[in-house]
């Protein structure tokens, strides 16, 4: 069984292949994004440069795990998220209050995915 990890760092790797699912660790905002739709914005947008980059497609999430700083912005994230899939793709999902790693963000965003 072959495991394949693109962009290894200490202790993690950006994206982990593995029996034909892809796992993805969590991804944030840069700081100058202030709100949560910004963020919510940025960072989809993020994952759609990353699934180009790796081949992968959007309508083959399987999961989705979203960590925010106050769960009361709920609503913000859900609404450009679930813009974001377009009505057609729908993962199982859940959105959690915890903080996100770095300074001033609001949610931190990973996926799993199927890998065709």
């Amino acid at each position: 069984m072959e495991i394949k990890r693109f962009d290894k760092r200490p202790g993690c790797s950006r994206l982990v292949i593995h029996n034909h699912v892809a796992y993805f660790t969590g991804h944030s905002a840069r700081p100058e994004f202030k709100t949560m739709k910004e963020q919510t914005r940025a960072v989809c947008e993020r994952y759609d440069e990353l699934f180009a980059q790796f081949g992968l497609k959007k309508e083959n999430i399987i999961m989705m795990n979203a960590y925010l700083k106050d769960i009361s912005m709920i609503g913000d994230f859900k609404e450009v998220y679930e813009e974001w899939l377009a009505g057609e793709v729908a993962p199982a999902g859940v959105a959690v209050q915890a903080p996100p790693s770095g300074e001033g963000n609001l949610l931190e965003l990973q996926f799993i995915m199927a890998v065709d």
